[in-house]
């Protein structure tokens, strides 16, 4: 039983851990779904939709999305996504404590790593645990696959360690398949891993060295090949192929530019065709509304859009203010606004460390040669042949250490910057993406960080300093948690708050005295709504939509409108006796009954409930 528990202690250590933080989440909180971008995901691959799962949900690609769909086909009362997700994340948190410990040589050097590694983790990445968004979980899976890529004994043999880093090549396939743009975003990381595992070989140019990283490079590579050329024959029709150029289109400019103002830019609209009742479907979102608006008129627009930035406030005008930006939010600490702490405090801190596990190694030497004593009459010990060249050779060798971990910190800085410079002069950088920059430099440091503590030969110099790392790390921990927990806390308050009319408006639409109606809901009536993951699931269709966002003039849209007899939104609208109109009672209902009258099509509105004081449901009827 003894050695059975010896044997898999590192098992048990790294379930441990993750145990913990899972139960904490759980009984602490309620395991949502960040965004409505992420709701609407969830409904496309459950049924919520269209009434059947399906594996097309735009936002991931193919194969994966394929997959869920499949699990919700097979058992579809169960809450697949929400599962899948929060695997993904504990599980990478599972692997990247499972390697640590086998780095570590003592029960008690385990127990305090992963004690250290589940304290921060918790204090910097709580919110994200229990607020799941599916762009911060393909970065948890390509950080996990840099830390396993990196700790790899770099002694095995090529064979060797290609299988080893054949589980690295699977999480940043997956990692695409999740989310292929922010996998992309950070690769160069990855890839700046790469480069400076190799720098780590006692040579560096040999034969067996460039079959073993070029290996995994092509791997990575057929990994990530497979994944798009199988979702591009996914949505290969000629149906799918347009709404992907809508849908790209789209995200340019909403994302990354902003939709002119009408009257400053007339004769650009008048020049595509869009007049400014129409104008106003891009102002407040619901272009459902317009056939008229396709992927072309959508590309003018934002191609026109950035012409009109970029003319504005050019490249190099801009540079110096995002650089700027970039040095203040990695430099300044708690409380002051704009301030990435403590992502920044910890990395930081990883920088310093990694450095500085370099110069034991150096002292370690110093402190190996033995100096001279004296002997009577003044004269000193002769030097033995040879110490004078191994004093020499040693010091030699302290500083080639410490050479070679300063190129790799800042090929690694380097990088970062690069990827930081990109999001801020694209101005998007919301938390989803910059704390997951944090989380894949964080996890790579603490790689290298394990790494030169292995290089460390002195045993007491390695044990001090290893638990010196550890209770840096812990008290980093220690002050930020509490605050994270705060956060959390004040997050989920305000998520119910906002969320209870919402749950009010649902259940009304889909009562069964409305189950034959169909509800064509304002756009920013509906952004503020977040669901949870794993209490009260419902997967049955809705019949409902929304009459802009990300899936609108998809397929799907267009499977879902059929099934409650709409052929598109603007007609069914006017002439349907079941289709209403939802909008929250502060948002403006002016341009609807303007963007009827602009079609020579004048309507009359007329409020026939409002629920929860909050929303109000239109009849809207040729005048």
């Amino acid at each position: 039983m003894g050695k059975t528990l010896k044997k898999n202690e590192n098992w048990i250590i790294a379930l441990g851990a993750v145990a913990v933080i899972g139960v904490f989440a759980a009984c602490g909180f309620d395991y949502y779904y960040d965004l409505n971008d992420d709701v609407l995901m969830k409904d496309i691959l459950a049924g919520v939709y269209t009434g059947t799962p399906e594996g097309h949900n735009i936002q991931m690609l193919w194969p994966v999305s394929a997959f869920i769909s499949l699990l919700y086909r097979m058992a579809g009362t169960l809450p697949w996504y929400g599962l899948f997700l929060c695997l993904c994340h504990f599980g990478s948190f599972f692997l990247i404590v499972k390697r640590s410990l086998s780095l570590c040589a003592t029960l008690r050097g385990k127990l305090c790593a992963a004690f250290a590694e589940l304290f921060l983790f918790g204090a910097l990445f709580l919110k994200h645990l229990v607020f799941a968004q599916y762009t911060v979980t393909t970065t948890f899976l390509a950080a996990c696959a840099a830390f396993l890529f990196y700790t790899t004994d770099i002694s095995l043999g090529h064979k060797e360690f290609i299988r080893k880093n054949i589980p690295v090549a699977l999480l940043v396939m997956l990692a695409y398949l999740i989310r292929s743009e922010m996998l992309l975003l950070v690769l160069p990381m990855i890839c700046a891993a790469g480069v400076a595992k190799w720098g780590g070989e006692d040579k560096i140019f040999t034969k067996n060295h460039a079959v073993k990283y070029f290996s995994v490079i092509g791997m990575l590579l057929i990994g990530i090949g497979l994944g798009q050329v199988t979702h591009m024959l996914a949505y290969g029709s000629k149906e799918w192929r347009t709404f992907t150029e809508f849908f790209n289109n789209r995200t340019e400019l909403y994302d990354f530019q902003e939709p002119p103002a009408y009257e400053e830019h007339k004769e650009f609209y008048e020049s595509i065709g869009l007049t400014e009742s129409e104008k106003i479907l891009f102002d407040n979102y619901n272009f459902g509304m317009d056939e008229e608006i396709d992927e072309v008129m959508v590309g003018k627009i934002a191609e026109y859009a950035g012409k009109n930035r970029s003319e504005a406030t050019p490249f190099l005008q801009k540079l110096p203010d995002k650089l700027r930006d970039y040095v203040y939010r990695f430099t300044r600490g708690r409380g002051v606004t704009g301030s990435d702490h403590p992502w920044n405090y910890a990395v930081i801190l990883g920088y310093l460390l990694v450095f500085a596990a370099a110069l034991p190694e150096k002292m370690r030497e110093g402190q190996r040669t033995r100096k001279p004593e004296n002997f009577g009459d003044g004269q000193r010990e002769p030097e033995l042949p040879g110490h004078s060249e191994s004093r020499a050779s040693a010091k030699l060798a302290a500083g080639i250490r410490v050479l070679k971990i300063s190129w790799k910190l800042a090929l690694l800085f380097l990088v970062r910057t690069m990827l930081w410079m990109f999001i801020l002069m694209r101005e998007r950088a919301p938390e989803r993406i910059t704390h997951s920059l944090y989380l894949m430099e964080l996890c790579i440091l603490a790689a290298m960080l394990f790494e030169e503590w292995r290089e460390i030969h002195s045993g007491a110099v390695k044990k001090y300093f290893g638990a010196a790392s550890l209770a840096v790390f812990s008290l980093l921990a220690l002050l930020v948690f509490p605050d994270s927990v705060r956060e959390a806390c004040a997050e989920q308050a305000y998520r119910e708050e906002v969320n209870a009319p919402y749950r009010e408006l649902y259940s009304c639409l889909s009562g069964e005295e409305n189950s034959d109606n169909f509800y064509l809901i304002d756009v920013y009536s509906s952004v503020s709504y977040s669901e949870k993951m794993f209490a009260d699931v419902d997967n049955s269709l809705d019949n409902y939509d929304i009459m802009g966002g990300w899936a609108c003039k998809s397929p799907l849209q267009k499977k879902k409108l059929a099934l409650f007899g709409i052929d598109n939104m603007e007609q069914a609208l006017r002439e349907m006796d079941n289709v209403y109109f939802v909008k929250k009672s502060d948002e403006d209902m002016e341009w609807l009954p303007k963007y009827y009258e602009g079609h020579g099509m004048p309507v009359r509105t007329e409020r026939i409930v409002v629920i929860a004081e909050v929303f109000e449901i239109y009849e809207v009827s040729e005048d």
